[in-house]
């Protein structure tokens, strides 16, 4: 993802641009009414709740997300992890399905059971999906011999736990979000068989369990000596984990030094030296990768697992936050329907969720004023208008308030626009519920004053003065029998109403003679859209004795 930074409103002005064609490909699928709203003349485009968001359609870092509110929120998208050369594994779960997992390394492939769903993007630490177990074991149904929701295994010699590999540096990372902390839950384990040197297999394992609502790793015929003897190690969070919350989870080993250390949400919880003298010093025992080895992912766990990671390397202590710096949105113009429409305030709602829950916890709402949430979230709002909606170059964005007045945005084509930034920790998101844009179109051109009548022979002169709106393009003269009723048949002018463009004068001809005419002239602006009845006058055409 590039990551957009706001630079002041010039920096704006330039990032934030939609093609012709673009405006045009968003403008296609958007069916959007305008509706009275409160004021006299107002009206109202909604965007967002059950309209949608189809006309934001320009994002960076920002996407749409469901079971926040009642409706689809826009919101930071969590961060993704860039590519890193030490990747030996990486397991996203975002695919939308147990049976669509894959590692993306392509060194693993995974067998996934009826047993492991896929959450939905809300509920996920990072990236659109998770892992959700349920307690289950798994692949018994799949006549595998180790039983667990999922089994990954390596597919390429060079794979870092592919058989009869000595193993250096490494980290293993995953996020979890445990339902419940019940003795004898699994979130990943590696279990294989081992030789030593006069040939004699063992059991060999390294488990992620939970015991006494801590996480411990239990470590068993993993590390070796030159000599092929191994060391059973243990390793344990000292704080409990607090259920229905991610907490971050780091196995690493420096192969130099024997350290293996176990630390969770960045802190050290606990460290061995997989050395002789088992501290700092002494022969290094150092991992080797037996036959039959898999990776079991879930195996009696109840909860939800995101972003297992394997690495070659020692892994830093800090992790990513989970959303970026800021992320964006833009709307494709806005037709108003008329030129120099007005804009008179823009309403919004919208909130925050994160810090560690899911599924729109700890939501804040607002209707209008400042969007600056506790913790640091923030969304700011732009604002342009132009007559056109393909030249915006010339165009300034503007920051409002919503809520507020908006007295000096005019056009007939308007563009939204709004800054997503995450609170300090990166552990929340500001989302946008619903977005109303309140404006009042500019009236129609007054009628023409001082309409006069002259009858003669068979017809009606006509006469008036310019009007007074200078946004007047043209006039339409409409006349009939009936006062009122000015859509009877015509003359050789044509049906009335006629349009007679700028002229202040007409003749009507071909009418009755003895008939009592009634007559009425508006005034028409650049789009052809006619105001207000001048007042009423009648003639009544005569034959002209000589």
């Amino acid at each position: 993802m590039n990551v957009w930074r706001l630079t002041g409103l010039a920096g704006l002005s330039g990032r934030l641009r939609l093609t012709g064609q673009a405006w045009l490909a968003g403008l296609a699928g958007l069916l959007i009414a305008a509706l009275p709203a409160s004021g006299l003349g107002e009206e109202a485009l909604k965007f967002g709740g059950k309209a949608g968001w189809k006309q934001f359609s320009l994002r960076d870092g920002v996407i749409e997300l469901d079971n926040v509110r009642a409706g689809r929120v826009l919101a930071l998208d969590s961060v993704e992890r860039g590519y890193d050369e030490s990747l030996d594994m990486a397991l996203s779960f975002d695919e939308g399905g147990g049976e669509f997992f894959i590692d993306s390394t392509g060194n693993y492939t995974l067998l996934a059971s009826g047993a492991v769903h896929a959450a939905e993007t809300a509920w996920a630490r990072f990236g659109g999906g998770a892992a959700v177990f349920s307690g289950a074991l798994g692949t018994a149904d799949r006549g595998e011999e180790a039983e667990a929701p999922i089994v990954v295994r390596a597919r390429r010699p060079g794979a870092l736990f592919s058989v009869g590999r000595n193993i250096g540096d490494f980290s293993i990372e995953f996020w979890l979000y445990p339902g419940g902390m019940e003795n004898g839950e699994e979130a990943l384990s590696w279990t294989a068989s081992a030789g030593n040197g006069a040939n004699t297999y063992k059991n060999q394992s390294l488990i992620c369990a939970v015991s006494k609502n801590r996480t411990e790793w239990l470590v068993k015929n993993f590390f070796f000596s030159p000599s092929s003897e191994s060391i059973d190690l243990r390793l344990a969070s000292s704080a409990p984990l607090v259920p229905k919350r991610w907490s971050r989870h780091l196995l690493r080993f420096d192969a130099d030094t024997g350290l293996l250390e176990y630390l969770v949400n960045g802190v050290l919880e606990d460290l061995v030296y997989t050395t002789s003298s088992g501290r700092e010093g002494g022969d290094v025992f150092l991992p080797v990768i037996g036959e039959r080895g898999s990776f079991l992912l879930g195996r009696r766990f109840n909860g939800m697992m995101d972003n297992l990671r394997i690495y070659r390397r020692f892994v830093d202590a800090a992790g990513p936050g989970r959303y970026p710096q800021n992320g964006m949105v833009q709307s494709a113009p806005i037709d108003l329907g008329a030129q120099n429409s007005a804009v008179l305030r823009v309403n919004a709602s919208g909130g925050v969720y994160g810090n560690g829950s899911v599924g729109g916890r700890q939501s804040i709402q607002r209707n209008t004023g400042d969007f600056n949430f506790p913790g640091g979230a923030q969304i700011q709002f732009f604002i342009r208008a132009s007559d056109s909606p393909y030249n915006w170059d010339t165009e300034a964005w503007r920051t409002f308030t919503p809520g507020e007045p908006l007295n000096t945005v005019r056009g007939r084509y308007i563009e939204l626009a709004a800054c997503f930034y995450p609170g300090g920790d990166a552990e929340t998101t500001p989302y946008l519920e619903e977005v109303d844009l309140v404006f009042a179109r500019k009236p129609a051109p007054e009628p023409p004053p001082h309409l006069v009548a002259a009858a003669r022979n068979g017809g009606v002169e006509l006469s008036w003065r310019p009007s007074r709106d200078e946004s007047a393009a043209g006039y339409i003269v409409y006349y009939g029998t009936a006062s009122g009723d000015y859509f009877g048949e015509g003359s050789s002018s044509g049906p009335s109403p006629v349009d007679v463009g700028k002229r202040l004068s007409v003749s009507i001809d071909n009418l009755v003679n003895g008939v009592l005419y009634y007559f009425s002239v508006s005034s028409y602006d650049d789009l052809g859209r006619p105001g207000d009845y001048s007042r009423e006058i009648s003639a009544r055409p005569l034959r002209m004795t000589e």
